[in-house]
């Protein structure tokens, strides 16, 4: 993964080559090559994988796009799986250059309202988490859909404004996005009819799986380690005993560190990162816009601060869209409270080094943000 979010290519392919040696069925390496492969324009040198991944799974829906649009033959597929087919296949059209912004960052970091701020900028538009677009509900779990699905009975995530019926999210435009991951956010912002797109995949691994090459600039949100804590603790489940809740403590300084160094030490995009502290933006959010829209290139409007313009995204705290859509789309960004942790917790976290200085680094890169910041206009 450090290999690909740093795009190294090379690399990536001799490492997952050696993997496949030693555990060919490894099929998460396998679809990471084959879309590397097809992001560059090595549509050939994908087929072994695509081959070998409907080998392990017939119904793979991706795998059996491209061999189809290969010339392949695939077999005798059901009716509804030919059909799904063939409307992937069918011309849509190319996918032009846009200018997507990827929000970056851990859960509960604050990105949900960020990007809906953001997605309001003139000729912007933000689809939030866009990997639920091709993802299903099957029992207690979501998969990606396939050549399986029974079309009649696919349980959708909804669009987080229009709901399941949403006319610009729709079913066929999902199907799409599911057979083939190429120019995805490309494909979706043309289908959002702007030239410029927010995400907030937040994720490594999301964000190089839809896009391999990484054609984006990257916003990354971070709250401080109590901050950030505190939002963790309010999602976890009633009753947990103090010993289970400190538990659950020491895994999230683990998580959050990692995280947040992957993305300092070995995230590059093409384009530019900028690096903002949530609680800094809570306390001024008009000169964090200013800041931001100057660092990614972006339209400043300070209109979207006092309300989002709702467009069609997906996912997203729910919690934060169940507040966005009670007072009509307006913005509400007051500064965060203090936390209050419990004592036990504001120790570990604060005696934790790796921590603190990756906290540290990111503050310094958010200080650095601010710093070229140009003036407001008077």
């Amino acid at each position: 993964m450090v290999a690909r979010a740093s795009r190294r290519w090379a690399e990536v392919e001799d490492l997952g080559a050696r993997i496949l040696r030693s555990q060919p069925g490894d099929v998460m390496v396998a679809r990471a090559l084959a879309r590397l492969a097809q992001a560059q324009g090595r549509a050939r040198d994908a087929l072994a994988h695509w081959r070998a991944l409907r080998a392990a799974a017939p119904s793979d829906l991706e795998a059996a796009f491209h061999l189809a649009r290969a010339g392949e033959d695939l077999g005798d597929l059901p009716l509804s799986g030919r059909s799904v087919l063939d409307r992937a296949l069918a011309p849509h059209g190319g996918a032009p250059p846009i200018h997507h912004v990827a929000i970056c960052g851990v859960s509960y970091c604050g990105s949900t309202l960020i990007d809906r701020v953001l997605g309001g900028l003139p000729g912007t538009a933000s689809i939030g988490e866009s990997h639920w677009l091709t993802k299903e509900r099957r029992g207690g779990d979501y998969r990606e859909i396939d050549l399986a699905t029974d079309l009649g009975k696919l349980a959708l995530v909804p669009c987080s404004v229009c709901g399941p019926s949403c006319e610009v999210l729709t079913l066929d435009f999902r199907l799409e996005l599911a057979a083939d991951h190429g120019d995805w956010y490309q494909r979706i912002a043309r289908r959002l009819g702007v030239s410029r797109l927010v995400s907030a995949d937040k994720n490594t691994p999301k964000l190089v799986d839809n896009d391999p090459l990484l054609r984006m600039a990257a916003l990354l949100v971070f709250k401080s380690p109590e901050q950030a804590w505190s939002s963790k603790l309010n999602k976890l489940p009633e009753g947990l005993s103090e010993e289970a809740l400190l538990e659950e403590c020491r895994k999230y300084v683990r998580v959050w560190t990692s995280s947040y160094r992957t993305y300092l030490d070995s995230f590059a995009p093409e384009g530019p990162v900028a690096v903002l502290s949530f609680d800094a933006f809570a306390q001024d959010p008009s000169s964090s816009l200013r800041a931001l829209c100057a660092a990614l290139g972006l339209p400043f409007d300070a209109g979207v601060l006092r309300e989002t313009r709702p467009g069609h995204a997906i996912g997203g705290n729910k919690g934060s869209m169940a507040r966005l859509r009670a007072i009509g789309y307006r913005v509400d960004v007051e500064p965060l409270p203090d936390p209050a942790l419990p004592a036990a917790h504001a120790r570990l976290l604060g005696e934790d080094e790796a921590m603190q200085a990756t906290h540290e680094d990111l503050l310094r890169r958010h200080q650095a943000l601010v710093a070229k910041s140009p003036l407001p206009v008077s």
